[in-house]
């Protein structure tokens, strides 16, 4: 079962900041505090030419529970302008412990009752358009606890074991995966996991863990 719990010090970083996830939409921040990062711009689903057979089916595809590791593809407008076609299936959410949660917040009140999750999803290049740099796709994804969101913290966070990090990608070609990752707080214990991706103005592919 791909829901774990694991050990998540690796991730812990000093004054990390908290950024409330919002429901059926991605956070808007990146983990890192690079330079290179650049601000998103509001992304739609964009289907033409070789795109079009796919549009009827993940439109179904959005309407139903996907199981861990189902995927489901989607073309996506990336931040550079490029439209590159993605295969995306949440694999995994790992869930820490409260004093690791405490870890990635400058102030311990925001961790109270609280616990990390991180969100493992992986990205395929289908078609389409090449992705030169800073791939956004990775951002949109979230997680629900008996149906509400989790805090996304960013800031100077290091990407966990296993995880890429979106702004070191390169010339994203087809045919490339990566798993990109994103890390929540949500309550202690939680139950009715779930794992959302939609971009902005989409409908939401769902992952269901528990």
């Amino acid at each position: 079962m791909p829901f774990n719990k694991v050990t998540l010090l690796r991730i812990g970083a000093p004054a990390a900041v908290l950024a409330l996830a919002l429901t059926g939409c991605g956070s808007h921040g990146k983990k890192g505090t690079s330079s290179k990062s650049k601000k998103h711009k509001s992304s739609s689903s964009h289907f033409s030419g070789g795109h079009r057979s796919g549009a009827k089916k993940s439109r179904s595809v959005a309407s139903k529970l996907l199981k861990p590791g189902q995927s489901a593809s989607r073309a996506f407008r990336e931040d550079t302008g490029v439209k590159p076609f993605y295969r995306i299936a949440a694999q995994k959410v790992a869930i820490g412990t409260n004093a690791e949660a405490k870890a990635l917040v400058s102030d311990p009140a925001d961790a109270k009752g609280k616990v990390p999750a991180v969100v493992y999803v992986t990205y395929t290049h289908i078609t389409g358009d090449e992705v030169p740099e800073f791939p956004r796709v990775g951002d949109y994804a979230n997680v629900f606890t008996s149906g509400r969101p989790g805090t996304k913290v960013i800031g100077n966070v290091k990407e966990p074991k296993g995880c890429a990090d979106a702004d070191d990608i390169k010339n994203w070609k087809d045919g490339q995966s990566y798993t990109l990752c994103n890390t929540f707080l949500v309550p202690e214990h939680p139950k009715s996991i779930r794992v959302t991706w939609t971009e902005i103005g989409g409908d939401p592919f769902t992952w269901k863990f528990s």
